[in-house]
């Protein structure tokens, strides 16, 4: 497999600093629409293409082959020709680009970032050249780079630096970074596609765009009877009758999903669907399926009870039975006073099929988690909890389905070989003063369980369900408090109260003034900050309690305090140009790196790799503090630090860190400073979560988002002062942060700077 740190080093024997340099043509000729090109780089650009386009077949091994290729450094003669001297030139740039970006897009060693502005220079190219299919291509394949977690430029995010990188120009109607939220501005993205798709008449694109929006406005309950329809319209004119099928069947379980499957529009499509199968081009059991959802929907219970238990079986004589935990689920809602039997069935159906599950769909590429696995555990922990009551067995039976649940998104996120089970964290694990809380956000209400370390013995318990809110309103408000605390405005503190209300205020009881809370966060939940939660009074809850947030149990342990740290510091402050991405330069990271290292500590400023595995292998390390750009971007393989003219892709850093330890234990802490987590995202903020579990640190503390290079500072210097005094990291975290919010001159006062920093995992 080429990686990143491969992928690093071809770029860094062609980038400038030798009179030799010369950049990868992929950058040099799609970074951004350019006027003039070398002579030679059409002809060259078109032959790379063509195997680049061979290679991405390929799939995951072949896609790394066609980016290893297109990031091959250039030799181009210096006489130059004008890329506008016709549309054939810049249509062949176009298509090299839309390969390059979607090679960039596809490679495990990718950066879904530096794809996006690939695909922005190929479709400004081809709607230069008036070529709409091309155009078309590139805005679908843009939007699927900004759906695999692009960190975008939020208008309003604190920047690090006085400058950000320049921008490629968005087509006309397709800047989805001029939208607020990581939703809204795939919204747009996709809408894009969709407008283009029409426009070049592509019926495949046609079908899969308005699909994808349409799963995104139903999420905000928009009406999407008008995107179903024009999917479906052009998915009868695709030419494949699989890909005809495939389509079909995700447009009518998403249209009877948004209560439209008693329309004629449906029973229309299921009535095509039955043509497919006739003709041997679709599935037998996924059309009971659909015929079972169509009467549900019209109220025939009987003929929706047949055709679903014809769908199962149908379905249980496959070698792999994906949609068995589906049909189970649709059988529950065709027999209510089974129900619970049913979605339990549904679970353990899932278990069974979820390790060998394709992760995406090969047509849509969309996430088979969100489709298949996500609705079953959420299913089945509400259904579990409705009939719990107090009874111990029973919330710890729900416990364990949230802990498979929150086990199962970390390593879906990350990528299941790379992220092994531990054992997990129980309550009697806890210490008094020790609270330890799963929300669960559902559909109809929010339930919080929890467990005190001041009464292990009684397991898990549960506060009484909150009616009055759901997951969706809870998201608004985490969505609308991070947005505005990461954009300097004040509007979050209305929906910090809120968030209070609902999650914090009953469990006020339990936390003494000596408490320590744990949060296993749910969905919208991992993207706030919990710090700056305030309760009626105007007291934030990082004055109450020290806090922790874990992505799962199975991937957390309370930790054990560091007295003695032993501190490695790597700072860097160039301005980069890098395969996976351009960076701006971070002002402040050597003094910032300095101060962490102290008098004791090992300083490598402007580091690269090599200086970074030296260190580790010549002196065990319990902290590890990296002041450099890092980024999440979903699978463990595209998320990286930045050093000196390179990028290190996590699973890299795990193994520099793999061989160095003390005093028989791991990394303590990994603090990353300087970390670009797309604000809103709640995979990124997953990925933000898994940055420690993947490098094999205790513990992580990070930046949700950006913040000012001096409130880092600040911050920083508070926590290390603390942490060095033995106060333990939680601890540490928590007097710095009242430092800040408290102090008597103001300065760093305000909660977009303090509240930032959070720390994931080990707590103690």
């Amino acid at each position: 497999m080429a990686g990143i740190g491969i992928l690093a080093v071809a770029y860094a024997l062609a980038a400038p600093g030798t009179a030799e340099a010369r950049l990868p043509d992929a950058i040099t000729l799609c970074d951004r629409p350019v006027l003039d090109l070398p002579a030679a780089a059409l002809p060259l650009a078109s032959e790379r293409a063509s195997r680049a386009r061979s290679l991405l077949r390929g799939g995951d091994d072949g896609a790394d082959a066609a980016l290893e290729l297109l990031l091959a450094p250039g030799d181009h003669p210096p006489s130059a020709f004008s890329a506008q001297d016709g549309g054939s030139s810049a249509a062949q740039l176009a298509e090299y680009c839309l390969v390059a970006g979607e090679a960039m897009r596809r490679a495990r060693s990718g950066s879904q970032s530096r794809a996006q502005d690939f695909l922005r220079t190929a479709q400004v190219l081809a709607e230069q050249a008036g070529d709409r299919v091309l155009a078309a291509r590139a805005a679908w394949e843009a939007a699927l780079a900004l759906a695999g977690g692009a960190p975008p430029a939020a208008p309003g995010t604190r920047r690090r630096s006085a400058a950000s990188a320049p921008l490629a120009p968005a087509p006309q109607g397709c800047a989805p970074a001029d939208i607020e939220g990581q939703r809204r501005r795939l919204e747009a993205a996709f809408a894009c596609a969709l407008d283009r798709a029409v426009k070049a008449d592509d019926p495949a694109l046609i079908a899969l765009s308005a699909l994808r929006l349409a799963r995104l406005e139903k999420a905000r309950k928009a009406d999407i009877a008008p995107r179903i329809a024009l999917g479906l319209a052009a998915s009868a004119r695709v030419e494949k009758p699989g890909d005809r099928a495939s389509l079909h069947r995700a447009l009518v379980i998403l249209a009877d999903d948004a209560g439209l499957g008693a329309t004629k529009m449906v029973r229309d499509a299921v009535e095509l669907y039955a043509d497919l199968a006739r003709q041997d081009a679709a599935d037998a059991a996924t059309l009971a399926a659909l015929q079972g959802r169509v009467a549900l929907a019209r109220g025939e219970r009987k003929a929706a009870h047949a055709a679903i238990r014809r769908a199962i079986f149908l379905e249980s004589q496959k070698a792999l039975p994906q949609n068995l935990p589906q049909y189970a689920l649709l059988l529950a809602d065709a027999e209510p006073e089974r129900a619970g039997e049913h979605v339990i069935a549904a679970y353990r159906a899932l278990e069974r099929v979820r390790p060998v599950l394709m992760p995406v769909d090969p047509l849509t590429e969309e996430s088979r988690f969100d489709l298949l696995v996500r609705p079953v555990f959420e299913r089945a922990i509400g259904t579990t909890l409705a009939v719990a009551g107090s009874d111990t067995n029973t919330l710890d039976q729900a416990q364990r389905i949230a802990e498979a649940y929150r086990s199962a998104e970390l390593q879906n996120s990350l990528g299941a070989e790379c992220v092994p089970l531990r054992n997990p964290v129980t309550p009697a694990d806890l210490k008094p003063g020790e609270v330890l809380l799963y929300p669960l956000l559902l559909e109809d209400r929010i339930e919080l369980l929890y467990a005190t370390g001041d009464d292990r013995s009684r397991g898990y318990r549960r506060m009484p369900p909150d009616r009055s809110r759901n997951r969706a309103s809870i998201g608004a408000l985490a969505q609308r408090m991070t947005a505005s605390l990461s954009g300097a405005s004040s509007d979050w503190e209305a929906a910090s109260r809120e968030l209070h209300a609902a999650l914090i205020a009953p469990m006020m009881p339990l936390l003494g003034p000596d408490a320590t809370l744990i949060v296993v966060p749910d969905g919208p939940l991992r993207q706030i900050s919990f710090a700056a939660l305030m309760d009626a009074q105007g007291t934030f809850l990082m004055e109450r309690a020290r806090l922790a947030v874990v992505p799962a149990l199975s991937f957390a342990a309370p930790g054990t305090r560091d007295t003695d740290p032993e501190i490695i510091a790597a700072s860097l402050e160039k301005e980069l140009d890098l395969p996976v991405g351009r960076f701006t330069r971070l002002e402040g990271t050597a003094s910032e790196a300095a101060m962490a290292a102290g008098r004791d500590g090992v300083l490598l400023a402007d580091f690269d790799r090599a200086d970074l595995a030296a260190a580790l292998a010549k002196r065990p390390a319990s902290v590890l503090h990296l002041a450099t750009h890092a980024a999440f971007n979903g699978r463990t393989e595209r998320s990286f630090v930045v050093a000196n003219g390179e990028a290190i892709s996590l699973p890299e850093l795990r193994a520099m860190l793999s061989a160095n330890s003390l005093r028989g234990q791991g990394l303590q802490l990994l603090v990353l400073s300087a970390c670009e987590t797309a604000v809103g995202d709640d995979d990124q903020a997953m990925g933000l979560a898994g940055a420690a579990v993947e490098a094999g640190a205790a513990s992580a503390l990070a930046s949700l988002w950006e913040v000012s290079d001096a409130g880092t500072a600040a911050l920083m210097e508070a926590f290390y002062r603390h942490y060095r005094a033995g106060e333990g990291r939680a601890r540490s975290l928590q007097l710095a942060q009242i430092e800040l919010a408290r102090g008597s001159d103001g300065q760093w006062t305000d909660p977009g700077i303090w509240s930032a920093f959070t720390l994931v995992g080990s707590w103690r």
